[in-house]
């Protein structure tokens, strides 16, 4: 899946946090996302 590089930054900067691996961390920004999406 090809991301915008801020979607991508957003992922890297997720990752360097303790357990958070890029999988997760990319789940973690498609959250964010679609909660904004929301209206959350």
């Amino acid at each position: 899946m090809k991301l915008s590089p801020s979607i991508e930054a957003l992922i890297e900067g997720l990752r360097h946090l303790p357990g958070v691996g890029p999988k997760s961390a990319q789940r973690m920004t498609l959250h964010l996302l679609e909660r904004d999406r929301e209206g959350a």
